[in-house]
C-alpha cells in the first residue's frame, strides 16, 4: 500500500486530489475514507467484532459470527423502546445492523466517509491534547473495488448458493436477496451449507436512517468471513486503497484548522453528545 503524509489541512486536500487524479476518478464520484489510530496499525481496517482482545487472543470466526446474531437479536429486542426518533430503522434489518454500529455495538461493519474533512476530524478528534500516536486516513476508490468484487468466485458462488436455499423454500424468500447472507445470523443458520457467509465483504450504501449517519456522510462495507481480507487486497499490484498517515507532532494544528473550516464535534455528532464534546474540547484549549 502506498503511504502518503500530510501535516496540515491543505497538503492532506492535495493528496486526495492527487490520488483522485492518479485513479482517474471523476469529479462526481465519491471517494471513501476512512480513519484509524496508528497505535492499531497491527489490526488495521478490520471490523470492531473481529478486532483481538487486549491479550492479543481472538476467538474462531464461527464464534465471532455467532456472537454477532446474539448481539444483533438482542439489539432488535430492546432497541424499539429506547428511541421513537428511530423506531422505523430499528424495525428494517438492515438499516437496525448500521444502528448497531452508530452506536457503539461491535459488527462486522467497516464504516467509510465519502468526507475527506470528516474522516481527517476522526483522525485527529479523540487525542489527548499532547497526542501520543499519530493516525493515519485510508483512501479507496469504492467503484474499483465494486467491479472487482462482481466478478470474485466467492460473490458469485454466494449468489448460487442464495438461488438454491430460496428454491428449497419453494419461493418464500427473493432469489434477488443473495445480499441477506451477510445479515447476522442465528446459530442453525451459520451451519447451514446454503447459509453460510460469504468470504469477502460487500459494500453497501444505505439511506440516512438517523442523523448522525448523514451528517458524517457514512458509507459501509460489510465483512464476510476473512478479517484480513481488505488489508491483503491492499498489497496487491495496482490497489486503490492508499493511506495518508497523520505525524502526531502535526494533530494538534490539524485538530485547529479543521475548527476554522467549521468541521467540529458538533458538526459530526448532530446531538447533545456531540455539543458536550465541542465545548469540553474548548475547556481543554482554555483551562
Amino acid at each position: 500500500m502506498i503511504t502518503k503524509t500530510a501535516k496540515s489541512i491543505g497538503k492532506y486536500l492535495n493528496i486526495v486530489d492527487k490520488i483522485r487524479q492518479q485513479w482517474k476518478v471523476e469529479k462526481h464520484l465519491e471517494l471513501w475514507f476512512r480513519a484509524e489510530d496508528l497505535k492499531h496499525y497491527d489490526t488495521r481496517l478490520q471490523p470492531g467484532i473481529y478486532r483481538p482482545r487486549d491479550d492479543g487472543k481472538r476467538k474462531s470466526v464461527n464464534e465471532l459470527l455467532e456472537i454477532d446474531g446474539d448481539l444483533y437479536l438482542e439489539f432488535d429486542r430492546c432497541a424499539t423502546q429506547l428511541s421513537s426518533a428511530d423506531a422505523d430503522a430499528v424495525d428494517d434489518e438492515w438499516d437496525s445492523y448500521f444502528l448497531m454500529q452508530h452506536h457503539g455495538v461491535p459488527t462486522r461493519l467497516l464504516d467509510w466517509s465519502d468526507g475527506s474533512l470528516i474522516a481527517l476530524h476522526f483522525a485527529v478528534n479523540k487525542k489527548k491534547r499532547v497526542p501520543e500516536s499519530g493516525s493515519v486516513v485510508y483512501v479507496l476508490d469504492p467503484y474499483w473495488l465494486i467491479r472487482l468484487l462482481e466478478k470474485h468466485s466467492d460473490r458469485k458462488d454466494a449468489i448460487k448458493r442464495w438461488k438454491r436455499y430460496v428454491r428449497k423454500h419453494h419461493g418464500k424468500l427473493d432469489e434477488d436477496e443473495w445480499e441477506r447472507l451477510y445479515l447476522p445470523a442465528e446459530k442453525d443458520e451459520i451451519k447451514h451449507k446454503l447459509l453460510k457467509t460469504p468470504v469477502t465483504p460487500m459494500l453497501w450504501d444505505l439511506k440516512h436512517v438517523t442523523r448522525r449517519i448523514a451528517a458524517q456522510r457514512s458509507r459501509f462495507m460489510i465483512f464476510g468471513t476473512d478479517p484480513s481480507w481488505l488489508v491483503n487486497l491492499s498489497k496487491r499490484r495496482g490497489s486503490r486503497l492508499m493511506e495518508i498517515t497523520i505525524p502526531k507532532k502535526a494533530i494538534s494544528d490539524i485538530r485547529q484548522e479543521l475548527r476554522d473550516a467549521g468541521v467540529t464535534e458538533s458538526v459530526v455528532y448532530p446531538d447533545f453528545d456531540g455539543l458536550g464534546r465541542e465545548l469540553k474540547q474548548v475547556w481543554d484549549m482554555r483551562h
